[in-house]
């Protein structure tokens, strides 16, 4: 981890273009990298091929990327077939997933805008939420470090989710053996949300899982 945290920060002091799946993102200077540290690109993945995103509804789905980033999990999403509303709390990558989304034709699909976790959507609920936020906990020290922990981000996330799903809604999120996904996985069953894990895989330094979580009630 140590070596990834060395690596992302040379390469988040430029702006550079990451290939994922067949398209081009721009990742500015200062934005979290989704293939340096893999995270992003490993859920990217995953969300571009599993059937749990097959439309089966003659209206148009909704959902929403938390912790957008530069887009990466927004704009697969959006290809899918989904109306997508991204979210960051950082206006560069609110400004990458905007950049992004045009590149990629998809403007018209992806609504970014900044904000604190679900502030900017209060009121409003979604068939799909995806996210793969700060991992650690504790007080960041630089707006590097704001990428990868902050003291409360994980209980505040959890506790909120359930209100946004739409009653038939369901979330699919990657964690690693980094940080504390058992605290992440805690906070979404105490918050009332089923939790099962889809996959996962090893990737020698660690370990990745992408889970799912619905309302128990759900079929």
């Amino acid at each position: 981890m140590a070596y990834l945290r060395f690596r992302g920060r040379r390469r988040m002091r430029r702006t550079i273009m990451e290939r994922v799946g067949g398209s081009d993102f721009i990742v500015p200077i200062g934005v979290f990298n989704p293939v340096t540290f893999r995270t992003g690109k490993y859920l990217a993945d995953f969300l571009r091929q599993t059937p749990l995103l097959d439309h089966k509804r003659s209206e148009v789905s909704t959902a929403l990327d938390m912790g957008t980033g530069c887009g990466i999990l927004a704009l697969t999403v959006a290809r899918r077939g989904y109306a997508v509303t991204a979210i960051d709390v950082d206006e560069r990558a609110v400004t990458a997933t905007k950049m992004n989304a045009a590149v990629q034709d998809l403007y018209d699909k992806v609504h970014a805008v900044q904000g604190d976790l679900f502030a900017p959507v209060e009121g409003k609920t979604y068939d799909l939420i995806v996210f793969s936020l700060p991992k650690f906990r504790g007080q960041p020290q630089s707006a590097f470090d704001r990428t990868l922990r902050s003291p409360d981000l994980i209980d505040r996330f959890a506790a909120e989710l359930p209100k946004f799903l739409k009653s038939n809604g369901f979330a699919l999120f990657l964690l690693t053996s980094h940080g504390d996904p058992a605290g992440v996985l805690d906070g979404l069953t105490a918050a009332g949300l089923a939790v099962e894990r889809l996959t996962w895989r090893h990737f020698g330094v660690e370990t990745m899982a992408i889970y799912k979580a619905k309302h128990p009630s759900d079929a």
